[in-house]
């Protein structure tokens, strides 16, 4: 190989980490150090406390809203449904706090989101429209921000997680066994399900691709987070 080609190559191999998500869109808490002795149930509580859940979420109004919901995750008692939906976050490993950069939490649940809608085999369209019109709405209620939407849609989050799921033939996450799994470890858990052991995101985040100027504003974001990306 020439220099000129050895030069090339070594531009390439430098510049390859900022045009892929890595872990610019994993929350920065501790949430896998001890996954193989956090229970499930520990660690959906911990979900629950980082992110200042008290009891359940407000009743979704207006009642159209209770309509998305309810496409979305069947007739279950909502008890059931907030279970699962944490259990899921938990388990792929799609979790964050709402003291992080606010496209981490977008991505955490839209990641999650197309996950889900894979492993229960809705089609990519359908489980897209259901969760971005839920989101949109959320924007016009002014609760979330039409730019970070905005921003998730330009990244292809859900797509790419919606794609991981259907090539690794990932569990179907409407049915998780929440209870049985609740005094196991994450870890033994995400193996029983057959899932990776670093979970789902981690897995499926290092190879995502992002444009590089996304990718230098969130570690700007990041930074004034006063963590280092």
């Amino acid at each position: 190989m020439s220099s000129s080609q050895s030069a090339a190559a070594s531009v390439s191999t430098e510049q390859a980490p900022a045009n892929r998500v890595g872990n610019l869109l994993l929350s920065s808490y501790d949430w896998e150090a001890d996954r193989e002795t956090l229970t499930l149930g520990q660690a959906v509580q911990r979900f629950r406390d980082v992110n200042g859940y008290v009891g359940l979420p407000i009743p979704a109004k207006p009642h159209f809203l209770k309509l998305f919901r309810k496409l979305i995750n069947g007739s279950r008692d909502p008890e059931k449904i907030y279970l699962v939906h944490d259990a899921s976050h938990v388990l792929t490993g799609t979790t964050f706090t709402h003291n992080e950069p606010p496209l981490v939490l977008l991505a955490g649940e839209a990641a999650e989101q197309g996950l889900y809608f894979a492993s229960r085999g809705v089609p990519k369209a359908v489980g897209w429209m259901l969760f971005y019109g839920g989101a949109f709405v959320e924007c016009a209620r002014r609760i979330a921000s039409f730019r970070q939407v905005g921003r998730g849609i330009a990244l292809g989050i859900f797509n790419q997680a919606y794609d991981y799921a259907r090539r690794t033939r990932l569990t179907n996450l409407f049915d998780i066994p929440v209870e049985g799994l609740w005094s196991v470890s994450v870890a033994e858990a995400r193996r029983r399900l057959g899932m990776p052991e670093g979970g789902v995101a981690e897995e499926m985040y290092r190879e995502m691709p992002i444009d590089p100027g996304l990718a230098k504003a969130l570690r700007e974001e990041w930074r004034s987070f006063g963590v280092q990306r």
